[in-house]
């Protein structure tokens, strides 16, 4: 019932009525009520009509009794009320009767602090208070804490009082009333915690705007709170400190920090004072906020900061030392510069804008008077695990290259950063991600400059206690992450402490005694790789030796030092590091004079003499064996064999016994000596080494180089081991070396620094790069004789190619250069003995292969398979010229690859005259061709073909003015002085480029996506020098060549390819017909009156935090067609920008428009939950609700507001938000576009009210 109307009916009702009876008519009406009330009878018409009849007869309030009747009436509706649904109505009547106010407030406050009590007395109270006084006993309570019944009751009273502060209506606050809500926000009761958050800053709201007036006198529940004489705002302000001083897995920073940034808007005895502002805790919590939490908690501390600075700069002396230099000009602008950085790179999170940032970031760190401890904050916000990868990554290169200044010593706030930037720092994928090799050496930049790191860091501290400090923190997280720490961060870490304790002008630096302990658990913890445990040995024992010098005798009794010392021993020995094996189990005699004596031993011994130790040593005996016996029995050999292969599958394949095996399997003699049963064994184990080289890279040296010996000298073998597919297999996937063994090689030469003989080799012998020789060698051999051999292999590895289906993407998954570079080196072979019809065949399967390959790199060596035949078969080289002359241009880069091919023929020594001024004159006209790609390349064939005519004297050429005219013309051109880098390829001279130097490490290899060079031409003289000086292997079909100076020497590791795969279709049986929204066919069919009234549903967009027009006309065109009740965003204006209109279309003609400028927009929101409605942010916080999960339901009457592009939703809005959504997200990308996460939130709140 309107008040109007009571206002009339109580007018009425009295003047029926004498004025005697008045009084007890009105004390009657009130009673009746009150009964009906107790008995479950909700009445808020008759609750107005009985205050209105009060107010008009006042007399009927003998001794307060019936005001004291009609407040427990309204206290009953409102503790009766569904959850967050108290009727605005009965908000409104006390905002019209003040005396129900005042009542209303006295009970609830009563009632809070009674509820604060007893749960201080149960031990609810999940963040206890000593900032609030008590009284040592509570008398007689008259509620009882036993359900979740009271809480409701509890909470539904703090929500009315929260919406009559919003109501802006003037009342007063008792003091005992906020004592209650500071105790209430500890509440283990999330309901209750929450509701006592947004009823404070509700009364905060009322007394910063002057509504409300505070009273101190603590009449209200003065038999729960000691009378106390503490301001109110450090009463506040030490309850904030207890709040922000629980764990944060409680979840109780956010509505610290939410009353924090209420309460600095209260002046005088209530606000922040400067004697807050001296105490460190409150900058302390300010920074720990900035670092933790979601983007709603930061905001509040950005504005929280704001104000603060502007406080601290009004003082005549700095407050704080993190507000050193508080007086200086340009301190408060500094400050403003670091918050836009802050929201920026924390909040906003754009790659791209956070990269722009940096340079500012590093003026603010190196040049401003922001003291270093908000810089990192700021660093340390952007480095925690919920930040997309790729921001960490850029800010964390930064700090490696200086971003910061070091500091001078291990302050909180440094040691702090350190805690936050290893975890990032070492990370795996960023040190196996920066791999970079030259030939043989292996260099891992990320941990090259982590090391750097961390010795500036130690370095620039003078102080021994400093860099001790900083030196216990890095141990200390790499011991405390365990096995979750990477295992080849570990090497670059002690490199970074070893080379930190270095003094230039002094003795090093030496770790404490007590960190010894920790430095030998470190150094000594399982599942290191050898390598990176040998250096971390090394490393601790360095550091150790020097710390304990004085008294070495305490070293021992330090637990797992003798482990330490024990493998120190071991790094510092020269065996060669091929030679360990397993502990010895066996024993075996190496007196046997003979491989039968051998083979007796084993059967003697039941095989048990190859345990442990005795697998090595037999391996060593049969090698050696080999080398000088020539007399083998086929019977001993294959026991024997099969016994040491059978212990090393038992042994699980020791890395000693694997590089020694294929030498011996695969000897020349024991491939003369093979039995029946022996060539099976052997050709088994011929498919588990390359198996094994797949993953062991190791073991591809030895096993290549054994194959290369083996077949030169007993080419028969090809008759009974699979060395076909062994070959085929190979191009197809060369094995490489996994991450984990170039880490190993990275780390080994920093070892050979310190240790020199401690070098790759020596663990893991010659790099892989021999094995690519050794193979390609072998493949560049094939005699002709046994050009059969070599068809099959040819054949094999050609067949896919043949065979591929079009469209023939970019980059095949099976495509390999290996391939085509293995095809090269057999083509000259294969074709030897082929007909000239066969070669024919090959020649028109290889332009096939040409005409539709894409890749550039594939395409290279095509072509120069094809030419080297066009120089086999010089009556073949007229096809060229007719490709040429043909009117089909339909496929560009096959008619350049042939423009390519025939400008190597036609510089060829026997190539006569004729053909060059034939191809010359084609090239004209394809000069001038409407493809581009056809003229550049005639373009660019022209110049060369005019040197060759020059250099030969070719008169009919160089004396023809067309010619000439067209070449000087090209020669003009900038591109050709300055050509691209796809031009910076010499070409091809088909005879004196046919060599490995320029097959293994031309240029083509640097075609995108580039490939790193496998093998140099060092690799093949190494190989060549291994071999005996009575070998006489064939000759090669290609010479060594030599290589190219403009060859990259280094490559990046790990660069994938990229896979292109065409997505099949499926045929659709039934094909959907497009159509449209049909509500504009309802409102033409509707009547007049109808159409006129729009339907709507209680839902409020605000976009006045936009300020794109073309977000905005998406906002409009999904608010009007989701029924919108009406749009609110900053100005009028945007609905004539031609952006709002070409995405608006006609939607703001259907749908109520409204100004709202941002400033008013927090007042606007107050105004509308008054008024009944809830208000929902869009927005990702700490408390966001995941649209579409268990408990996400939008509230009917919402006020829905979408944040900026930006910064989202400022913190002064989200601090009006009663909820906030978000969308889940299963991609990497940050957020929705403003206008897409609306109408996401639109449907579902469609499909929630309206969907049945």
């Amino acid at each position: 019932m309107a008040s109007s109307s009571a206002e009339g009916l109580a007018r009425l009702f009295l003047a029926r009525l004498p004025t005697d009876e008045q009084p007890a008519a009105v004390d009657q009406v009130i009673t009746d009520l009150h009964d009906r009330t107790k008995a479950g009878s909700v009445d808020i018409p008759s609750a107005f009509l009985s205050a209105e009849l009060l107010k008009k007869c006042p007399e009927a309030n003998a001794k307060n009794a019936s005001t004291a009747r009609l407040v427990s009436i309204l206290l009953e509706i409102i503790s009766s009320s569904a959850p967050d649904a108290i009727p605005s109505d009965v908000v409104q009547l006390c905002v019209r009767h003040r005396s129900l106010a005042n009542g209303v407030f006295t009970e609830v406050a009563a009632l809070l602090a009674e509820t604060a009590a007893q749960l201080r007395d149960a031990d609810a109270l999940a963040v206890p208070t000593s900032a609030i006084a008590w009284k040592k006993t509570v008398d007689q309570p008259h509620v009882k804490l036993t359900s979740d019944e009271h809480v409701d009751r509890v909470a539904l009273n703090i929500t009315f009082l929260k919406l009559f502060f919003w109501s802006e209506s003037s009342c007063t606050i008792s003091i005992n009333l906020l004592e209650a809500l500071l105790v209430l926000l500890g509440a283990r009761s999330e309901k209750l915690a929450h509701a006592s958050r947004d009823c404070l800053s509700a009364a905060f709201h009322c007394l910063q705007t002057g509504k409300a007036t505070l009273d101190m006198t603590h009449r209200d529940g003065s038999d729960v709170f000691e009378i106390s004489n503490i301001p109110l705002g450090e009463l506040i302000w030490n309850r904030l400190q207890e709040l922000l001083s629980a764990p944060v897995a409680l979840g109780y920073w956010p509505s610290a920090f939410n009353i924090w940034f209420r309460w600095f808007a209260l002046g005088g005895d209530m606000g922040p004072s400067r004697s807050i502002l001296r105490q460190h805790q409150y900058w302390s919590f300010l920074q720990l906020g900035l670092y933790e939490g979601f983007s709603e908690q930061r905001k509040f501390c950005l504005h929280i900061l704001r104000a603060s600075i502007r406080l601290a700069t009004n003082e005549a002396e700095d407050l704080h030392p993190y507000l050193a230099g508080a007086t200086q000009p340009g301190f408060e602008s500094d400050f403003a510069r670091y918050c836009t950085l802050f929201e920026t790179i924390i909040l906003g999170r754009y790659i791209n804008q956070v990269e722009e940032c940096m340079p500012d970031l590093q003026n603010l760190a190196w040049k401003s008077n922001v003291h270093h401890t908000w810089i990192i904050t700021l660093l340390r916000a952007s480095l925690r695990p919920g930040v997309q990868d790729g921001i960490r990554k850029l800010i964390g290169n930064r700090i490696l290259q200086g971003l910061i200044p070091m500091s001078d010593s291990a302050t909180d706030a440094y040691r702090g950063f350190l805690s936050s930037f290893l975890p990032w720092v070492t990370q795996g994928y960023l040190l196996t991600g920066t791999l970079r090799r030259n030939k043989q050496h292996v260099r891992c930049e990320h941990g090259e400059s982590l090391s750097s790191f961390l010795s500036q860091l130690l370095q620039n501290c003078p102080q021994d206690d400093s860099r001790q400090t900083f030196a216990r923190d890095i141990l200390s997280f790499i011991h405390e992450k365990g096995q979750c720490f990477f295992q080849h961060a570990l090497p670059y870490c002690l490199q970074g402490i070893l080379d930190g304790f270095k003094r230039v002008d002094g003795p090093r630096t030496r770790l404490t005694v007590d960190d010894i302990c920790l430095l030998i658990q470190v150094s000594t913890r399982s599942g290191l790789p050898e390598v990176a445990r040998d250096f971390s040995t090394t490393a601790a024992s360095v550091l150790i030796e020097e710390t304990a010098s004085d008294h070495p005798e305490l070293l021992d009794k330090m637990p797992g030092y003798n482990i330490l010392k024990q493998r120190w021993i071991d790094v510092r020995n020269e065996e060669d590091l091929r030679q360990r094996s397993a502990p010895d189990i066996g024993g075996l005699s190496l007196s046997a004079p003979s491989l039968k004596s051998f083979a007796q031993e084993l059967r003697d011994t039941k095989y048990r003499c190859l345990q442990g130790n005795g697998l090595l040593d037999a391996c060593h005996f049969i090698h050696r064996l080999l080398a000088h016996e020539n007399d083998i029995d086929p019977q001993d050999l294959h026991s024997s064999l099969e016994a040491i292969w059978d212990e090393t599958e038992t042994q699980e394949y020791p890395r000693p016994a694997l590089m020694l095996l294929p030498g011996i399997f695969y000897h020349p003699k024991c491939l003369r000596a093979v039995s029946e049963d022996t060539q099976v064994l052997l050709s088994r184990a011929l498919s588990d080494f390359q198996t094994f080289t797949e993953g062991r890279i190791y073991a591809f040296p030895p096993l290549i180089k054994a194959l290369r010996r083996a077949y030169f000298e007993v080419p028969e073998m090809i008759n009974f081991l699979p060395l076909v597919d062994f070959i085929v297999r190979f191009a197809d996937h060369p094995p490489t070396a996994k991450l984990e063994f170039l880490m190993e090689a990275a780390v080994a030469e920093k070892l050979a620094v310190i240790v020199p003989h401690r070098t790759y080799a020596s663990y893991y012998g010659p790099g892989e790069s021999e094995g690519y020789a050794a193979m390609f060698d072998l493949l560049n051999r094939i005699p002709a004789s046994d050009h059969v051999f070599a068809k099959r292999i040819f054949d094999q590895v050609f067949q896919p190619w043949v065979t591929q289906k079009m469209p023939v993407p970019m980059v095949s998954k099976w495509k390999a250069t290996t391939q085509v570079q293995t095809m090269l080196l057999l083509s000259q072979t294969c074709l030897i003995a082929a007909s000239k019809d066969e070669v024919a065949d090959y020649l028109r399967k290889f332009t096939r292969v040409l005409s539709i390959e894409p890749l550039p790199r594939y395409r290279f060596l095509w072509e120069w398979i094809i030419v080297r035949i066009y120089v086999r078969e010089p009556e073949q080289q007229k096809a060229l010229l007719e490709v040429l002359g043909s009117d089909d241009h339909t496929n560009p880069k096959h008619l350049a690859s042939v423009m390519k091919m025939a400008v190597m023929v036609a510089r060829l020594p026997d190539t006569h005259e004729d053909f060059s001024q034939k191809l010359m004159t084609q090239l004209i006209p394809l000069s001038a061709s409407p493809k581009i790609v056809i003229r550049h390349e005639a373009q660019w064939s022209f110049p060369p073909l005019w040197d060759h005519a020059e250099a030969s004297g070719w008169t009919n050429i160089t004396s023809n003015p067309a010619f000439s005219a067209l070449n000087t013309h090209i020669r003009s051109l900038d591109k050709y002085s300055e050509p691209p880098p796809q031009r910076a390829l010499e070409w091809l001279d088909p005879i004196k480029d046919n060599h490995l130097a320029l097959l293994f490490g031309g240029r083509y290899l640097d075609f995108d996506p580039a490939e790193a060079r496998l093998v140099s031409t060092e690799d093949f003289k190494a190989v060549w020098a291994q071999d005996g000086p009575d070998a006489k292997y064939p000759p090669p079909q290609m010479p060594l060549g030599q290589d190219r100076a403009e060859t990259k020497a280094s490559s990046s590791i790990g660069d994938g390819k990229d896979e292109f795969t065409v997505v099949p279709s499926e045929d659709a049986a039934v094909i959907p017909l497009q159509t449209k929204g049909m509500a504009w066919q309802e409102a033409l069919l509707a009547s007049p009156a109808a159409s006129s009234a729009r339907p709507s549903i209680p839902l409020i967009l605000v976009g006045s935090l936009i300020d794109n027009a073309y977000n905005l006309g998406g906002l409009s065109r999904a608010a009007e067609i989701f029924g919108c009740e009406s749009l609110y965003m900053r100005t009028l204006d945007t609905l004539k920008h031609k952006d709002f209109t070409s995405v608006a279309v006609s939607s703001h003609s259907h749908l109520p428009i409204r100004a709202l400028p941002p400033v008013d927009l927090p007042e606007f929101l107050r105004v509308m939950k008054v008024a009944g409605y809830k208000v929902v942010g869009v927005e990702q916080t700490d408390r966001s609700l995941v649209l579409g999960a268990p408990g996400s339901d939008l509230p009917e009457k919402c006020v829905l507001v979408m944040g900026s592009e930006r910064e989202g939703i400022p913190g002064t809005v989200l601090a009006e938000c009663d909820i906030c959504v978000e969308v889940k997200q299963v991609g990497v990308t940050r957020s929705l576009n403003v206008q897409t996460a609306a109408a996401i939130v639109l449907y579902e709140y469609q499909r929630q009210h309206h969907g049945k």
